[in-house]
């Protein structure tokens, strides 16, 4: 593996919509699949995949909206 590979399966540790930290392997899988964390799949992606597909992302006032009403809760990652 050369340094291009690494480079296509590393995880940013911030979200590149968001800009919260990457946390819990879901938001790693959703990152692989959506190019977001977890929570911005559910907020922005989820019911709108096409579009998302399609190049559409949230305005930086929408991101900002729902950065605000985030209740962070434990890292996914350690749920049984």
């Amino acid at each position: 593996m050369d340094e291009t590979d690494n480079e296509k399966y590393r995880v940013p540790a911030w979200c590149p919509v968001c800009d919260e930290v990457m946390k819990g392997s879901i938001s790693t899988q959703t990152y692989f699949k959506w190019g977001c964390c977890m929570h911005c799949h559910i907020e922005f992606v989820e019911d709108r995949e096409e579009r998302w597909k399609n190049g559409w992302r949230p305005s930086p006032d929408e991101v900002a909206k729902k950065r605000g009403r985030r209740i962070w809760g434990p890292d996914e990652s350690t749920k049984s």
